[in-house]
């Protein structure tokens, strides 16, 4: 799963990460977050039904279906299974019709240990932007813009901190993901793609706290067989 993802990227580097042409003034104003959590808005690309260009735009973390009774049904929904996101009823519209780009530093993972829970901070071994690929909706009288992020099963050595993690897109992969064009079978091939190269360090509990939100977060932890 993904539950927490790292966003300090600047507008510069989004804009030409992510071939965005439009950027709403929401999106402009959200600030850099270190701890981004379920339920949060966040900076997302999609392509804009109005001009058929790549747009960022401010969507809430957690999907929420035009069916959808109530708004806190998006808390469950802040990921879907790339195994059977062209199934599931809350997901296969979107994922024909409204996918979208979730630009990304990094995320957290949580490891078991005899010690308890470890947190991990992931991220591209290059440090470029990452691309997490995502699923947008409207939903209501308001026309919340809410989005959930795929996920799969973990490749290589991550295996040894969760068995799930998020599908990152490397940029040739990014835009057959956005491309109205691609068809359902190609959009699988896409999720099925080897994701970029990434690294994991330990980082220290205090992101498990929705409310903890600087750059510290990030920092690896001390090396414990030092001094000091």
């Amino acid at each position: 799963m993904c539950g927490r993802y790292v966003n300090f990227l600047r507008e510069r580097e989004t804009i030409e990460a992510f071939a965005i042409a439009e950027v709403t003034e929401a999106a402009r104003l959200l600030p850099p977050s270190w701890n981004v959590a379920p339920m949060h808005h966040a900076p997302v690309a999609i392509v804009s039904p109005e001009t058929d260009a790549r747009c960022l735009v401010t969507a809430r973390w957690g999907l929420l279906p035009s069916w959808a009774k109530e708004p806190s049904i998006g808390a469950k929904m802040f990921n879907a299974r790339s195994e059977t996101v062209d199934v599931k009823p809350a997901f296969r519209s979107a994922f024909v019709k409204r996918r979208c780009l979730v630009p990304a530093n990094g995320y957290y993972e949580w490891q078991a240990t005899p010690e308890g829970k470890m947190p991990h901070f992931i991220h591209p071994a290059d440090d470029s932007p990452a691309a997490f690929a995502g699923l947008w909706e409207i939903w209501g009288q308001d026309r919340l813009l809410t989005f959930t992020i795929l996920t799969t099963a973990t490749q290589g050595d991550l295996a040894r901190i969760h068995d799930r993690q998020p599908v990152m897109l490397t940029p040739e992969a990014r835009d057959a993901w956005m491309d109205p064009r691609t068809t359902p079978d190609e959009l699988r091939a896409v999720i099925a793609s080897k994701m970029p190269p990434v690294e994991a360090r330990p980082v220290g509990r205090d992101v498990g706290n929705v409310h903890n939100n600087h750059s510290g977060l990030i920092e690896p932890l001390p090396n414990r067989g030092e001094p000091g």
